[in-house]
């Protein structure tokens, strides 16, 4: 392991300050092939029988999260959508602890632009996943629910939801095309001049440009959960690989990067593993 101290705390919290554990899920809690490691399901369970919380974060919606704490049989609260949603337990009635969606004059623009440019755009509201009805555009809905799980609810005019605040949107393109124009990082450069003081432009999979609140990221959804729960943010380690993880990592006690982590992500973490998503570094590292 290569230990990376330059924040002012120690590189390792003692066991019984552990007291809670925040987790990615795509290429940190899962493998690739989107299960969970045994290692990881027997260590998270015993930390968690150990009154330690296991909170989840990933930016899915709450459906497409929250069966990977009951797969584990832990009761998890929530940090979804990339934290611009925070939910507690279960047993707590998965309360919203944070929610801070984007102000209807971006839902409304970018509801506007994917229209004029026949992009796919995934629309949330109110925990439900809205796309335009478009043939040509369905290939990218696919693509989505195939890494997510996600349900669509297709409109055959999406204007309809104009005027509301949706938690989150998602730009899906392609990862390289003829036109440049049409691929992820076009995009996200001519968003960046257009809104990036307005707005959070996150990069995540490579064909998903998500645009949410200035207020909400992974970190600040951890620092809502830690107050919640009464956690001083010294007893929190926090897991993750890619550069939406940025936030917690540098908001938890201890931030962890997994060997497959994106280098932005390293950089800033406290520990980086050896081991990778598919190795269980997550229970690896807890062992010790």
């Amino acid at each position: 392991m290569c230990l990376q101290l330059e924040k002012p705390k120690g590189p390792f919290l003692a066991r019984q300050d552990i007291k809670l554990i925040a987790l990615d899920l795509d290429g940190t809690l899962f493998d690739d092939q989107g299960n969970i490691p045994e290692e990881n399901v027997k260590v998270l369970q015993a930390l968690a029988e150990n009154n330690t919380i296991i909170a989840l974060s990933s930016g899915r919606m709450t459906d497409c999260v929250a069966p990977a704490g009951e797969i584990m049989g832990i009761d998890c609260p929530l940090i979804v959508y990339n934290g611009a949603m925070v939910r507690a337990r279960k047993r707590e009635n998965r309360e919203i602890i944070y929610h801070n969606p984007l102000p209807p004059e971006y839902g409304d623009m970018l509801i506007d632009y994917s229209l004029q440019h026949r992009f796919h755009l995934n629309y949330y509201l109110n925990d439900t996943l809205y796309a335009q009805e478009d043939k040509y555009l369905r290939k990218y809905a696919l693509i989505y629910s195939r890494q997510t799980g996600a349900t669509f609810h297709f409109l055959k005019d999406l204007r309809k939801l104009k005027g509301n605040a949706p938690t989150k949107l998602i730009l899906i393109t392609d990862t390289a095309h003829e036109d440049i124009s049409r691929t992820r990082d076009f995009q996200y450069e001519h968003f960046m001049r257009k809104l990036g003081e307005k707005i959070n432009l996150v990069k995540t999979n490579p064909e998903y440009l998500e645009f949410l609140n200035k207020g909400a990221d992974k970190g600040i959804g951890l620092q809502k959960i830690s107050e919640f729960y009464g956690i001083s943010r010294e007893n929190i380690i926090a897991f993750g690989d890619g550069e939406n993880d940025i936030e917690m990592l540098e908001f938890a006690g201890i931030g962890v990067a997994l060997s497959n982590a994106k280098e932005k992500v390293k950089k800033i973490a406290d520990v980086v593993l050896d081991w990778d998503n598919n190795q269980a570094g997550v229970a690896r590292f807890l062992s010790r």
